[in-house]
């Protein structure tokens, strides 16, 4: 027995990862030495003091929740939480928690391990501003061809009221063309300005509309049709408006560059389980059965000239919105790419 606890000691005091055995309180009843390196107290112990205490104030009462449902469902759960380190600064901590059944069939204790993530997620968020930069500047030129349409449009009208030739519909038709260019510019800015995640209550067809008013240019450019088929009255969502919007954005331009030639792009959206199920169909030339077994990988494209980077980064997002991201496809036929977020 010595032996085999100086092996297990010998493990948990030298792994990078942290590991918390708590009571049913939450007191900290063992605290592998990681704890203190990542905070900033090295040479402390924690063991009698309150787990929650190094938790940042804003996070604190949703672990305490979390905490709580680990213990009355007998489940593990995965949480992301803030912990405040001996600078006073936020650690990044990301962890899954376990309860520990006793022989009688409760539950005892509760084992914590996690890791710190903040320098990982520091790199997520400079790789996503990256890739939004890249996808503005591939929008730049659909959308500088998409505003050049109105304004033919504008000028030649113009040119008619010099002429003498005034009509009350002419106006009309120009008021309409102003307000489809500020709905370009608008969208293309705000996709382009860089803003913090705030998460609201969003409506899902209004964003996927949205995507549709920035891609349509390119969409006209391939020859590609999009059909859009949203079930009425749809729940609204919790999200952060402009990454759902990126993801979408990704997504329906992969599938534009999949198609050659003239071809479609369908939207759905509908509820299934409490989830708004978004299915994004197209005819293009589908995946390969081993390509679909490691979409989502950084450095891995289907394209040429991909980096892997844009759904890499979609997977991410859709996971930090509790949601899931699924890739149906068959080669020369299309692909169908169903997102699921919760209600």
């Amino acid at each position: 027995m010595r032996e085999s606890e100086s092996k297990y000691r010998l493990i948990a005091e030298n792994m990078t990862d942290i590991i918390l055995l708590l009571d049913m309180n939450g007191m900290i009843l063992y605290a592998s030495p990681s704890l203190g390196n990542v905070l900033g107290f090295p040479l402390k112990s924690y063991i009698g003091e309150s787990s929650f205490d190094i938790i940042h104030s804003e996070d604190k009462q949703s672990v305490m929740t979390r905490f709580e449902q680990v213990i009355n469902t007998l489940s593990s759960s995965q949480m992301e939480t803030y912990l405040v380190n001996s600078n006073g600064e936020a650690v990044l901590f990301e962890g899954v928690g376990t309860p520990v059944i006793g022989e009688n069939g409760e539950p005892e204790h509760v084992l914590i391990v996690g890791r710190d993530i903040t320098e990982k997620r520091k790199a997520e968020e400079q790789l996503s501003k990256s890739e939004k930069l890249s996808v503005v500047g591939e929008l730049a030129a659909g959308v500088a061809h998409e505003i050049r349409n109105p304004l033919t449009s504008i000028k030649g009208f113009v040119q008619l009221f010099q002429q003498g030739i005034i009509k009350n519909e002419f106006f009309e038709i120009i008021f309409t063309e102003f307000v489809r260019i500020e709905e370009i510019l608008k969208e293309f800015l705000t996709l382009a300005k860089p803003q913090e995640i705030q998460v609201k209550k969003a409506d899902v067809t209004s964003i996927l509309k949205d995507v549709e008013t920035l891609l349509k240019s390119e969409m006209n450019l391939r020859n590609v049709q999009m059909i859009q088929e949203y079930k009425q009255n749809l729940p609204q969502i919790m999200c952060d408006i402009n990454q759902i919007k990126q993801v979408f954005i990704n997504i329906v331009k992969n599938s534009i560059e999949a198609i050659s030639g003239s071809g479609f792009v369908e939207i759905q959206a509908s509820v299934e389980e409490g989830n708004i199920l978004i299915k994004i169909s197209d005819n293009g030339i589908g995946i390969s059965e081993e390509r679909l077994q490691r979409l989502g990988e950084p450095f891995y494209s289907n394209k040429e000239k991909g980096t892997g980077l844009g759904l890499m980064l979609c997977f991410r997002i859709i996971q930090q919105h509790n949601g899931s991201i699924t890739v149906k496809s068959k080669e020369n036929y299309g692909t169908t790419v169903e997102v699921k977020l919760p209600v």
